[in-house]
């Protein structure tokens, strides 16, 4: 896939991580995802018609970020990919998801797992 529609820097609180006060309190992430389209025809015509919202993706992900409960990146970015999927079918899709604030001692970066299906 060589066209794609990138979302940068979504911000969203959910509760994901190992430790349970993480998991009961939640915490920040940041979120990039792609969607793998064909711009073309929406290029050439500027008719939204023929394009792809990516709002309604960042809907999707901030709706599901209020009631997400799981242990780890790896699960969340799956269930991210899962709430793409239903709003845009069987298309490429990528994602990046941040944990914000590790909790690491004397660690003050963040970590990241990125994730794709059908992307070539």
């Amino acid at each position: 896939m060589t066209e794609a529609i990138h979302v940068r820097g979504l911000r969203l609180w959910a509760h994901v991580g190992v430790y349970e006060q993480e998991r009961r309190h939640g915490q920040w992430f940041e979120l990039a995802f792609s969607l793998g389209v064909d711009l073309g025809a929406v290029a050439r015509s500027d008719d939204l018609s023929q394009g792809f919202d990516y709002g309604r993706g960042i809907a999707a992900l901030q709706e599901q970020a209020r009631t997400v409960r799981c242990l780890t990146l790896e699960h969340y970015s799956e269930q991210i990919l899962d709430a793409l999927e239903a709003c845009y079918g069987p298309i490429p899709l990528a994602v990046e998801v941040s944990k914000c604030q590790v909790p690491v001692p004397g660690f003050d970066g963040s970590v990241a797992v990125s994730r794709r299906r059908r992307w070539g």
